[in-house]
C-alpha cells in the first residue's frame, strides 16, 4: 500500500510540474500576439516575459524554510491558487502592467513546484533513487514545454491566446485540488531532521567555491535555454529565417522532444557510466555553447533540412543541466540539502529572467534587424562560455 501511495504522489506532482512549465516557456510561441494585442515594445515584450522568472526567483529565497514550516502539500496547493490567479490576470490584461502583474504572479505560484516535491520525495523514497526522480519529474515535466509549442500556436490560432490561458488556470485549480488530496508530507510515523539556521546554511554556502561556480553555470545554462526556448527562438526563426509561425513552434518543439529524451540518458550517464557529475555537465553544456554559437549568425547560413537536428541536439545537451541538483545536494548532504538546492535553483531563474530582459534591451526598438538578433545572442553565448571555463574548477561529485 505505501509503495502505491509514493507512486501516486509522484504522478500528481509531476502533473502540476507539466503545468508549471508550460506557463514558463508559453511566451515564445505567443511573443507575436503579446506584441500585437497589447501593443508592447521589444524591451516590454522582454519584461513581461523575464516578470514570471523574476518572481520565481526571489521566491526561491524564503522557499526552504516555508517548505520545511508549512509542508510541500499545503505551500503547492496554496501557491497553485495563486498561479491560477495569475494565469486569469494575464488572460484579461489590456496592457503592460496587467500582464506584467499577471506574469509575476505566475512565477510566485509556480516557484514551489519542483523543490517541494524533491523534498516530498527524500521522505518518500530511498536516497538512491533521488537523481533518478529528479530527472523522471524533469523530463516529464517538459510535456508543458511541449504543449506550450505547437499546440499552443494551434489554440492560439483557432480559439485565442486569452482564452487558453483561461482553460489553462481551470485546470491549474483541479490539479492543485489533488495535490492538496493525494500528496502527504511523509509516510505516517516519519521524523523530520532537524535543519541549520537559514543564516548559518547560507554562510556555508557563501564561503564554498563551488557553489558560486556551480551557481554562474546554472545561470547560464538555463538563461541560454530560455533566450531559445522561452522568448526570442521563435522571433529569430520567423523574423531572420522566415519560417511561418507553424514551423518555428514544430522546431521549439523539437528542442523539448530532446530534452525529455536527455534528460534520463543524462542522469544514467552521471549515475552509472561515468559515475560523475562533472563530466556529464561538462560536455553537455559545452555543446549547449557550439549550438547557441550558431545563433550568431551561422544558423542563417545552414541547410533548412537540418534545422530540425540543430534544433533537437540542442534539447539534448541542454538536458544534461538537471544533473546540477544532484551535484549541489551531493556537495552539501544532510542538513543543509534543502538550502543548497533552492539557492541554486535562484540562479537558475534568475539567469533565465535576466537573460531574456537584457535580449530585449539590446535588440531595442529593432527586433527584425539580423545584427539586432545577433547582438542580442551573444550575451547568454559568452556568459556561458566564462561560466562552462569556470566550472571546469569546480569539485565534481559521485552517486553513492
Amino acid at each position: 500500500m505505501l509503495h502505491d501511495r509514493k507512486w501516486h504522489i509522484f504522478a500528481v506532482l509531476t502533473g502540476m510540474y507539466v503545468v508549471a512549465y508550460f506557463y514558463r516557456v508559453s511566451a515564445a510561441v505567443i511573443a507575436g500576439d503579446l506584441r500585437n494585442d497589447l501593443v508592447l515594445s521589444a524591451e516590454q515584450l522582454g519584461n513581461v516575459s523575464s516578470a514570471l522568472f523574476y518572481a520565481f526567483a526571489l521566491t526561491q529565497l524564503p522557499l526552504g524554510p516555508v517548505l520545511d514550516r508549512i509542508g510541500p502539500r499545503r505551500t503547492i496547493f496554496t501557491l497553485g491558487l495563486v498561479t491560477a490567479a495569475g494565469a486569469l490576470l494575464f488572460a484579461f490584461a489590456e496592457g503592460y502592467l496587467g500582464a506584467w502583474v499577471g506574469r509575476a504572479l505566475i512565477g510566485v505560484g509556480t516557484a514551489c513546484v519542483l523543490m517541494g516535491s524533491l523534498k516530498v520525495y527524500t521522505a518518500w523514497f530511498e536516497p538512491r533513487q533521488f537523481a533518478t526522480l529528479s530527472g523522471l519529474q524533469v523530463a516529464l515535466g517538459n510535456i508543458g514545454n511541449l504543449l506550450a509549442t505547437a499546440p499552443l500556436a494551434w489554440l492560439a490560432e483557432k480559439v485565442g491566446w486569452r482564452q487558453t490561458f483561461v482553460a489553462v488556470a481551470g485546470l491549474t485549480v483541479l490539479v492543485a485540488l489533488a495535490v492538496f488530496i493525494v500528496v502527504r508530507d511523509a509516510p505516517d510515523g516519519a521524523v523530520s531532521g532537524k535543519r541549520p539556521p537559514l543564516l548559518a546554511g547560507w554562510g556555508r554556502l557563501a564561503r564554498t567555491p563551488s557553489f558560486w561556480l556551480l551557481g554562474l553555470l546554472a545561470f547560464f545554462w538555463y538563461g541560454s535555454y530560455m533566450a531559445v526556448q522561452g522568448l526570442w527562438g521563435g522571433p529569430y526563426l520567423v523574423e531572420m529565417l522566415g519560417c511561418p509561425r507553424e514551423t518555428a513552434a514544430f522546431l521549439l518543439l523539437l528542442t523539448a522532444v530532446g530534452f525529455i529524451v536527455g534528460c534520463p540518458l543524462a542522469g544514467r550517464l552521471s549515475d552509472r557510466v561515468w559515475a560523475s557529475r562533472k563530466k556529464v555537465l561538462a560536455a553537455g553544456q559545452l555543446g549547449v555553447l557550439v549550438i547557441l554559437s550558431l545563433f550568431l549568425g551561422p544558423l542563417e547560413r545552414l541547410p533548412a533540412a537540418l534545422l530540425p537536428l540543430v534544433f533537437f541536439l540542442f534539447g539534448m545537451f541542454v538536458s544534461t543541466g538537471p544533473v546540477l541538483y544532484a551535484q549541489v545536494k551531493e556537495l552539501f548532504s544532510g542538513e543543509l540539502a534543502a538550502t543548497a538546492m533552492t539557492s541554486i535553483n535562484f540562479f537558475v531563474v534568475i539567469g533565465a529572467a535576466l537573460t531574456q530582459q537584457v535580449m530585449g534591451y539590446v535588440m531595442g526598438g529593432n527586433p527584425a534587424q539580423a545584427d539586432a538578433f545577433h547582438r542580442a545572442f551573444a550575451f547568454p553565448a559568452v556568459g556561458l562560455g566564462l561560466a562552462w571555463l569556470g566550472y571546469l574548477c569546480c569539485s565534481d561529485t559521485h552517486p553513492q
